[in-house]
């Protein structure tokens, strides 16, 4: 469940630079197709919870990844770099 919810530390970040340049999006992608179709087998077929509930709740978190890819986007790339540039000069001055 880690794996799937990595990306998520980002959020913050996310939001203040309302840029999801940090989001990738083909582990995104994966990681939504593979939790989909383990939380059917894990619910439908096997009905085991250990399979469906840490796969759902991956798939929880790459819905929100996917969400936030969309609202932001990459956003401009030019102050993604400035708003790195400051936390990076914040960092060294402390």
């Amino acid at each position: 469940m880690i794996l799937f919810a990595s990306p998520l530390a980002a959020l913050k970040n996310v939001i203040a630079t309302k840029s999801a340049a940090s989001i990738p999006l083909p582990f995104t992608i994966a990681s939504t197709i593979n939790c989909s179709l383990w939380s059917v087998a894990g619910l439908l077929h096997m009905k085991d919870f250990y399979i469906y509930f840490p796969s759902m709740v991956g798939l929880l978190c790459a819905v929100v990844q996917i969400l936030l890819k969309g609202m932001y986007g990459d956003g401009g790339s030019a102050e993604y770099d400035a708003m790195q540039e400051m936390v990076e000069t914040h960092v060294r001055a402390a």
